[in-house]
């Protein structure tokens, strides 16, 4: 499935004028080309193109709820099990990542939403070799000044961390290529010392962004700043929970969430504008994908509320086909307390049946006539709540509780919640559901619950790990043994080769 791709700020640039140009992702061979990278409209569309890539990745199948949602196991599945295409989503909320015990016609056809492409990481790499190629080239284009030089070069940088980021936390060990045109066979590098490199990338070029751009048009959905910062903030918790002196993790991220904080760039939207928040470009956006239906791109089989909305929402949709349990609803938001969360997003929120919605996100475009629909909601990656959440989060590891309280309340006031008291139980405790009330959705509790230890408790989640399971690698996703056929120095995840 290959995809238009829409970047916004490729049709504000004054070398294109008045033209509108909409870019397919271009094949490495032509980045390769030296007679390519002559304007300064190549280097934009070379730039664009990385943006594109992993786009293409991200949005080839919902690799995001799948992989950061359903796992957890309060994703339920509305149809019977053993003849429908939803049956995957059950294998995926038990952990069966190579499903095995999936029947019917998602087997028969191969169709499996192309969630059983997740497990191919070549796609990615293509991504990386994309960057690669332009973090090399563009230095050589003579047209560009040293300044966009360095900008250029530090947003494809952004991008190629974030790729790295992104395998990590799903494969764990992976390959490090930074040169291009690199071939050799590698092995895969620790974990920490692949994300160590992501980290050292960002230090070096988060003051060749600006914090902000002057176009409203390309705030979030190109690196800026605020995007390197909420990265940085991400990978160092990431690493504090694999870590044993977590300290200085906890700290940089909290020190990162300040400069965000601090710059006074970014800000809450109302919640009752969670329309305006998920179609994009916002002051609460850090980084997200655009997607625009007018131009061929859409959410649609990407997001989690696709399969969770029906009419009127939805034409000739009369229930939903799935839906978050009951009693995971009722944890995250109890009936008797204030909060617009659950009153915006949902839809009869504790039914537990297929008359509930989720509507988070619905931007929707009605097509005339049938029950054709798309989603025109970007792909949210990191925004300001989230941050605020995680920085308060690092600030309680830290002992700096007034601090960390002071963030929590911020998204809590904001979602007309009852604010934090210390008599409300424990801090920490309550910094982690409040980032699965505020991110539900979004892609974010498995691995939350992954790099807190949480996975392993059963009562924390439905799809529990344990600590046998978690040590031997069932916390992350299965690795296409094809990787292994120009490279047989490739480990597999052993917990999914038995």
């Amino acid at each position: 499935m290959r995809r238009i791709i829409c970047i916004s700020f490729i049709i504000g640039i004054s070398c294109l004028g008045g033209c509108k140009k909409f870019l397919d992702v271009k094949p490495i061979d032509r980045l390769s080309d030296a007679t390519y990278w002559k304007t300064k409209q190549d280097v934009e569309s070379a730039v664009a193109d990385v943006y594109g890539h992993l786009f293409d990745v991200l949005t080839y199948g919902p690799f995001i709820p799948a992989s950061g949602d359903m796992r957890a196991g309060e994703f339920i599945n509305g149809h019977n099990y053993g003849g429908n295409w939803f049956d995957l989503f059950r294998c995926v909320g038990i952990n069966d990542l190579n499903f095995r015990t999936l029947t019917g016609p998602a087997v028969t056809t191969g169709n499996l939403y192309n969630l059983d492409k997740l497990s191919d990481w070549y796609t990615f790499y293509q991504s990386i070799a994309a960057c690669n190629i332009d973090i090399e080239r563009i230095p050589q284009v003579k047209v560009l000044s040293p300044d966009e030089i360095k900008q250029y070069v530090a947003e494809v940088r952004f991008v190629r961390a974030f790729t790295y980021f992104f395998m990590c936390r799903l494969y764990g060990d992976v390959p490090s290529y930074t040169e291009p045109y690199d071939k050799t066979a590698r092995p895969r590098s620790p974990m920490m010392d692949v994300l160590q490199f992501c980290l050292n990338e960002c230090e070096a070029i988060k003051d060749a962004l600006p914090w902000q751009y002057q176009d409203p048009t390309q705030w979030g959905v190109r690196a800026a700043r605020g995007s390197v910062y909420a990265l940085m903030a991400n990978i160092n918790m990431w690493m504090a929970g694999f870590s044993n002196v977590k300290e200085k993790y906890w700290q940089a991220t909290s020190d990162a969430v300040d400069s965000i904080r601090n710059s006074g760039y970014f800000q809450l939207l109302p919640i009752e504008d969670y329309h305006t928040l998920y179609k994009g470009r916002t002051r609460e956006s850090l980084f997200e994908f655009e997607v625009n239906a007018n131009y061929s791109t859409t959410t649609r089989y990407v997001v989690i509320s696709t399969w969770m909305m029906h009419a009127p929402l939805y034409n000739n949709y009369a229930y939903s086909d799935c839906w978050f349990s009951a009693d995971y609803i009722k944890r995250l938001f109890p009936s008797d307390e204030a909060d617009s969360r659950r009153d915006l997003w949902f839809y009869l929120p504790y039914v537990g049946n297929n008359t509930t919605m989720f509507k988070k996100f619905s931007n929707i475009v009605k097509q005339v006539t049938g029950s054709s629909w798309l989603l025109d909601d970007n792909l949210m990656i990191f925004r300001y709540g989230g941050i605020l959440l995680l920085g308060a989060e690092a600030k309680a590891d830290l002992k700096m509780d007034a601090d960390a309280i002071a963030l929590l309340n911020m998204v809590r006031t904001r979602a007309h919640a009852k604010a934090y008291e210390p008599s409300d139980g424990n801090l920490d405790e309550f910094i982690f559901w409040e980032r699965q009330r505020e991110l539900i959705g979004e892609g974010v509790r498995w691995y939350d619950l992954v790099r807190t230890g949480r996975v392993m408790d059963p009562k924390e989640c439905e799809d529990y790990l344990t600590p046998l399971q978690f040590s031997r690698g069932g916390w992350t996703w299965p690795i296409d043994p094809k990787a292994r056929v120009n490279n047989p120095n490739i480990q597999l995840n052993s917990y999914w080769t038995n």
